[in-house]
């Protein structure tokens, strides 16, 4: 029973020297972001694009886990725009692809699984946002025009390399 004491004391000893070492290990890369600089450039072009057709919009961006990182809304625009922006975006945010593939993966389902999901919405005009890299950073998501004309200003925003 002694030996046993010993040998959990030595166990404990080391564990102790080597815990620093095992945490930089196994700690974890973070996640990239879309920065704030990106989100205001990305929202300027499709404020641009938009003005260019005579639209108003409401420009909402998020990071890869739908928090809202950039908001702005020209003046003009309705206030349930506000909201529908916020959806597509959050919504190619959570999916790492547009908001109208999503509609349309969802159709092809039985029972249309995606159109019943709270907090996500199946209209055009929101994308994914992706780094340099591929890698999944957010999602992009406009209202106020028509969902095919949002798309159009919310790609032209991510065409920028903003």
């Amino acid at each position: 029973m002694n030996t046993n004491y010993g040998r959990v004391t030595l166990f404990m000893f080391w564990l102790l020297l080597a815990a620093p070492a095992l945490a930089e290990a196994v700690k974890p890369t973070p996640a990239p972001a879309i920065t704030a600089e990106a989100a205001r450039a990305m929202a300027a072009v499709a404020e641009r694009a938009a003005r260019a057709q005579g639209f108003a919009i409401v420009i909402s961006i998020v990071d890869n886990h739908g928090n809202l990182k950039h908001f702005h809304r020209m003046d003009g625009t309705s206030s349930g725009s506000i909201k529908v922006a916020q959806l597509k975006a959050s919504t190619s945010a959570r999916f790492p692809f547009s908001s109208s593939a999503l509609a349309a993966r969802s159709a092809a389902l039985p029972a249309n699984p995606y159109a019943s999901l709270p907090g996500f919405t199946l209209l055009g005009g929101g994308l994914a946002i992706l780094d340099a890299n591929g890698e999944h950073i957010g999602g992009i998501g406009i209202s106020g025009a028509t969902p095919e004309l949002d798309a159009e200003f919310a790609q032209a925003a991510l065409d920028s390399g903003a």
